[in-house]
């Protein structure tokens, strides 16, 4: 009460204000920066000790400029300031605790976010970074009387002087200890994505200029010119079942040669193609997703452009394809999927599925009464099962008890805390999980061989880090990521009149698949190719059935063309 009532008795100026705001930001609203500076500045000498010195006093002279706008805001500068203090904190507990960065991904990751996710990141440390780091400054902050009565003049000499003396500082500092700054930001290209708040404000910034812009502007048809062969020889409808795995990393796949039983239900066939080296293009579904999908390559790719032109089931569709998404992801399809039809598997609540308390279900709902939905489809059809697969960090929720064969598990979303044995048991049960899923998916499709030619495909949209150089989940900027969010599994199914109608070499694809380096680049014009699409926006090179396809035999016996071609 005494400490309320000392606060309160203070009457700060508008500027004095913004300091108070900048030493906290520059100190205790900064903790995860500050672990990362400790770590990076090696005390070797007077020079270092002077210089670690120098980082809070360049901090806080940034963040005074920084808050100054706020002072032309008299109404609106504490609850600004409020709203900043507990964005931090937030903030401040994911990169702890998880060891994430506030990039632009991560932002949109969590503006886009839901109930279901809100509640699986609920905690008591987390409540506890809230009230400690935000609520309670904020509290601190707005109970603070801002002295009133200053003349013109006299509010302007203040704004000036504050200023024109942080600049001062801030240019003394940089001119004293400039190779070292250099040399720290240079070796540590992360530290932008952890000064908070401006790293949020920046990519929040960006990430709704960029929503803006993609509402609107006018969707843009891609691949006019597409058309397929109409079937002749009572060829078969084609039926492709692609399925989207969510946050499965590659190196703990059984079939990619991880000693663990965490495919045991395709190991034991003989007939499915894994793919030993492929890359995400993203390390978070709000790229990887749309990326996936688009005709664009991973280092071309850009999201508004995503968002405002014809992705690959629109090429499709419109080409005489159906197309059904399934989606069973709590964050949804990221637009993908707004022009076909789909169908949203967690709002059917099937009993015994559907079971967990975030809301969220098991993916075999995505089997849910498919068998009625493809009975529906006449003719050539692709299907999208969007899974939520071992999204973290309740992993635990992710499977059934069925594929609970590791342990001990990991059974809080308190990941950290758990021992790595108990978590990569918790991890692994989800992919064991998904392997059921995916051979009940074959077992299903095989049911329509003898009316079909039926393929199933999976890949997962990035991979997950588990702790590995005290990192946690994923999104971390794709520069920097490790290879455990970016390296993904990729698993193909094909009867064999499928492999046969289509001219497909099952032995040549295996080799490739041992041997050569894919990624999501692949996906868009391989999926082309399965269904004949010609078009000027396909590319051949791109299309990883493309050289294990066999000629079509030409119908007039002139000459054999070697399947989609490339119309300029």
């Amino acid at each position: 009460m005494r400490v309320f009532q000392r606060l309160t008795s203070i009457r700060p100026n508008a500027v004095q204000l913004t300091w108070i705001a900048a030493l906290f930001f520059a100190t205790l609203g900064n903790i995860a920066l500050w672990q990362t500076l400790w770590t990076q500045v090696a005390l070797d000498g007077l020079r270092s000790v002077l210089f670690l010195i120098s980082l809070p006093i360049f901090l806080f002279c940034a963040f005074n400029i920084l808050l100054t706008p706020l002072l032309a805001l008299p109404y609106l500068r504490k609850p600004l300031l409020a709203l900043l203090l507990i964005i931090s904190a937030a903030c401040t507990y994911f990169m702890l605790h998880y060891g994430v960065l506030i990039d632009r991904s991560m932002v949109q990751n969590a503006l886009e976010t839901n109930q279901a996710e809100l509640v699986s990141y609920f905690s008591v440390p987390l409540l506890l970074t809230l009230v400690l780091l935000g609520v309670l400054p904020a509290a601190a902050i707005g109970s603070l009387p801002v002295r009133r009565g200053e003349g013109v003049l006299q509010t302007v000499g203040w704004w000036a002087v504050n200023v024109v003396g942080s600049l001062v500082i801030l240019t003394l500092v940089s001119l004293a200890f400039y190779k070292d700054y250099a040399s720290l930001l240079r070796n540590n290209r992360q530290l932008k994505d952890q000064v908070l708040p401006v790293t949020f404000v920046r990519n929040a910034n960006g990430y709704l200029k960029r929503r803006y812009m993609a509402v609107s502007r006018p969707l843009q048809t891609v691949a006019g010119d597409a058309t397929r062969p109409a079937p002749v020889g009572g060829r078969r409808p084609r039926l492709v079942v692609a399925v989207v795995g969510e946050t499965a990393r590659a190196q703990n796949f059984q079939l990619n040669g991880y000693p663990r039983a965490t495919n045991p239900v395709l190991s034991r066939r003989g007939d499915v193609i894994a793919f030993q080296n492929v890359a995400s293009c993203g390390t978070a579904t709000a790229i990887s997703l749309p990326c996936m999908f688009s005709r664009m390559a991973r280092r071309q790719y850009d999201e508004v452009q995503a968002a405002t032109e014809e992705n690959l089931l629109d090429i499709l569709q419109r080409t005489g394809v159906d197309i059904l998404w399934r989606n069973n992801n709590n964050g949804g399809c990221k637009g993908v999927c707004q022009r076909v039809p789909s169908d949203d598997m967690p709002a059917l609540k099937v009993a015994r599925l559907c079971v967990n308390k975030d809301g969220t279900c098991h993916d075999e709902v995505l089997l849910h009464q498919l068998g009625a939905r493809i009975d529906a489809m006449e003719g050539d059809a692709l299907i999208v099962l969007h899974q939520i697969g071992s999204h973290g960090p309740t992993y635990f929720e992710r499977y059934p008890a069925q594929a609970d064969v590791f342990r001990p598990t990991c059974n809080s979303n308190q990941i950290q805390t758990c021992t790595n044995e108990a978590l990569t048991n918790t991890y692994d049960n989800t992919l064991v999980y998904t392997d059921q899923v995916l051979g009940r998916t074959i077992a299903l499709l095989e049911g329509y061989a003898d009316r079909r030619d039926v393929a199933m495909i999976y890949v997962s949209d990035h991979g997950e880090s588990l702790g590995e150089r005290g990192m946690y989940l994923h999104g971390t900027p794709y520069v920097i990521a490790p290879p455990e969010q970016t390296r993904v599994p990729m698993v193909m199914w094909f009867s064999p009149a499928f492999a046969r109608n289509a001219r497909l070499d099952l032995a040549c694809l295996r080799a490739n698949a041992e041997d050569g380096s894919y990624s999501h680049d692949n996906l868009y014009h391989s999926v082309l190719g399965l269904f004949d699409v010609a078009s000027g926006v396909y590319q051949q090179g791109l299309d990883l059935f493309a050289g294990c396809r066999a000629p079509a035999p030409d119908p007039h016996g002139e000459r054999a063309t070697s399947g989609p071609v490339r119309q300029g």
